[in-house]
């Protein structure tokens, strides 16, 4: 059964929001669009999108559906800066990760080209560190849309048409699929955390917090 269309997001509640769909255009290609999505409260859009970028449509295997977008916040609304809570924010990735189908790939930038904002700059850096994909703030939000299993670090493209740097998280095809990345991906939790161990430096603190907020979360993982 295919996922379901981007249509079904349009009018979705986020906490206090509710999502809007706008399409920006086709890029040549047959099922692929330009996308953006904005975040609406009473009636007034946020003044930029909360996510932007290219959407593949599922087509008959190998082809699978994926999204090669770049997600911002804080966003201006009403000319302040609005950043989702983390409730919204898990929310949010849910209904963006139900549009990418098994074997699909959701892929969001952490290069902004002159435009810092703190999501992406925390991800790069502990990119850097070596801080395993999952534990920075862009892989997080790759694991709530189900698109974690592995999650690939684009840090050098291939080519021009690759775009910024981004990672890029897969949706597994199979559940054997699934369930051997997450035995890997445990693994290479525990890994970091003994590795880390008494670490001060603030990258390394806010990775070991959300590994401990996944291994909370693991047993609903295994019994999904």
């Amino acid at each position: 059964m295919s996922p379901p269309g981007w249509e079904t997001l349009e009018g979705l509640p986020i906490g206090a929001y509710r999502i809007r769909v706008r399409e920006e255009g086709s890029a040549g290609t047959a099922g692929q669009r330009y996308l953006a999505v904005y975040l609406e409260r009473e009636g007034i859009l946020s003044e930029r999108p909360i996510l932007r970028g290219l959407y593949a449509e599922p087509r008959p295997r190998p082809i699978p559906g994926w999204l090669d977008g770049f997600f911002r916040t804080p966003i201006p609304f009403q000319g302040k800066p609005v950043e989702l809570d983390e409730p919204e924010l898990r929310e949010f990735f849910r209904a963006i990760g139900a549009l990418i189908p098994p074997g699909g790939w959701l892929a969001l930038a952490y290069e902004t080209f002159g435009e810092p904002l703190a999501i992406h700059q925390e991800t790069e850096q502990a990119l850097r560190l070596g801080v395993p994909p999952i534990l920075t703030p862009l892989g997080m939000c790759l694991f709530h849309a189900r698109c974690a299993f592995p999650i690939r670090d684009w840090s050098i493209a291939e080519g021009w048409r690759e775009g910024p740097r981004k990672l890029q998280g897969f949706k597994p095809r199979e559940e054997t699929h699934y369930r051997r990345r997450a035995e890997e991906l445990w693994e290479e939790i525990h890994a970091f955390l003994r590795r880390t161990q008494g670490a001060t430096r603030l990258e390394f603190l806010r990775a070991r917090q959300r590994a401990e907020q996944l291994l909370a979360m693991w047993p609903s993982l295994e019994n999904r």
